[in-house]
């Protein structure tokens, strides 16, 4: 899951101390950031077939990896 987790393509915002900043692929976001602001991960185009929707199911999963990412 790790690797599908890092290949992971979307629109993603996270803020560093006062400054926003937006990735495209979760494996170019830094280890540790302060907050997650956005997490809006590419769908496959439709159709989709059982291996799209087993790769969607993992979404919630990809997001609380994300944010365990997050400084406390």
């Amino acid at each position: 899951m790790e690797a599908q987790f890092l290949a992971l393509e979307g629109d993603f915002t996270i803020r560093q101390g006062t400054e926003l900043v937006e990735y495209h692929r979760i494996s170019d976001i830094p280890e540790k950031f302060d907050h997650l602001i956005k997490f809006m991960p590419k769908y496959p185009d439709p159709p989709h077939d059982i291996n799209d929707h087993a790769h969607m199911e993992n979404f919630t999963e990809y997001l609380s990896m994300l944010q365990a990412r997050e400084q406390k």
